[in-house]
């Protein structure tokens, strides 16, 4: 009998929820369910608080020091890794070049779409230098669809080290609908339309492409009504202080949510009139599969992986922006006719395949049948 996989996962992981903490969650529940032997490094906000759901890390002595333990037990290294930022580069470097180091190549899971600020770039300089040699490194490459597996092997990677392995999944629209707080109650109650966007407080969420393009809309609905939600505990300060000079009028337009349970999330999603997607390096994006699912058509920043059905602006124009919320305001029904997802596929199995070390054409063979 094959011995159990032990998998070392290092990335983001709940609380607060995102994306990549989803899919680390269920993919390290769908690991242990198979009998595997999965833990996480959690890299993310909240990462030096102690829990028994993952390993925390206090600082970078001792990020080093649990990869480099946990591969002296047998541990094979999963870094998470995206092309926008530079610290989650350095960190999925250091986790390849542990796992070189005790013959355990990493199994690297890139994120993200195809306009990212460090990937992809094929100039040969220096950022390009440093990619490669990521995924030089890496024993094996999993991203999120095949044009992206394309981009990677640009880089002169070889096509049968990487797969491509869709991040969404149907567990992902797996939840119970739950009560919301009386601040939320009340905000859903006063407004008529309500737009939902998932933000943090980085650039390419365009913040001030986003600001300028609700007033724009208001002019044309003034009962509209718009909810920020998702941003870690530490960026809430930086945006209350953004929203400190904006009108009475605007600011009362606004409701500011934190990061929020999975539950909260869908059930607040599906209760909103239209979800507004702004950055446009994320690829699909969770978000917009799962108001797809839910019935909430999408707005999204045009980046050329959006799904079918979903209105696209260009995500630098307010004026873009706000036209394509009327068009949808005003063509809602026939909007939301338009809105279909396939959500029929387990990525989330794929990827425990993938991560245990089964063959994803094997895996796939063997659920033919059963469809």
């Amino acid at each position: 009998m094959r011995q159990p996989a032990k998998i070392l996962q290092i990335g983001n992981y709940p609380p607060p929820m995102c994306g990549w903490a989803i899919q680390t969650k269920l993919v390290t529940e769908e690991l242990r369910r198979r009998g595997h032997v999965c833990e996480v490094l959690k890299i993310n906000e909240g990462r030096q608080i102690k829990s028994a759901e993952y390993i925390d890390v206090q600082d970078v002595a001792d990020y080093l020091r649990k990869i480099c333990s946990y591969s002296l037990c047998g541990y094979r290294l999963n870094a998470h890794v995206n092309g926008m930022s530079r610290k989650g580069y350095w960190l999925a470097f250091a986790a390849a070049l542990t796992g070189r180091l005790f013959f355990r190549p990493v199994l690297l899971t890139f994120h993200g779409g195809l306009s990212q600020d460090y990937f992809p770039l094929h100039d040969k300089g220096r950022v390009h230098w440093a990619f490669y040699f990521l995924f030089l490194l890496a024993g094996a490459i999993a991203c999120d669809s095949q044009p992206i597996k394309e981009a990677i092997e640009r880089y002169g990677i070889s096509s049968d080290k990487v797969e491509a392995i869709a991040t969404f999944s149907p567990q992902y629209l797996t939840y119970a609908r739950v009560p919301l707080p009386d601040e939320v109650e009340t905000f859903l109650r006063q407004k008529r339309q309500l737009i939902f966007s998932y933000l943090s407080f980085r650039p390419e969420y365009r913040l001030n492409v986003l600001s300028e393009g609700m007033k724009l809309y208001r002019k044309a609905q003034p009962d509209a009504g718009f909810i920020w939600l998702g941003f870690p505990e530490k960026e809430l300060p930086a945006v209350k202080e953004y929203l400190r000079d904006w009108p009475t009028e605007e600011r009362e337009s606004l409701l500011l949510l934190g990061s929020l349970t999975h539950d909260e999330f869908l059930t607040l999603l599906s209760r909103c009139f239209i979800c507004l997607r702004t950055p446009a390096c994320d690829g699909v994006a969770a978000s917009v599969l799962e108001a797809i699912a839910l019935g909430v058509p999408v707005v999204a920043s045009e980046n050329r992986r959006r799904p079918n059905g979903v209105v696209t602006y260009n995500d630098m124009d307010a004026v873009d922006m706000s036209q394509k919320l009327v068009y949808v305001t005003q063509h809602y029904n026939q909007v939301k006719a338009g809105l279909r997802l396939d959500a029929g596929d387990d990525n989330v199995g794929r990827m425990a395949d993938w991560l245990a070390g089964e063959s994803v054409e094997a895996a796939e063979a063997k659920v033919v049948p059963a469809r």
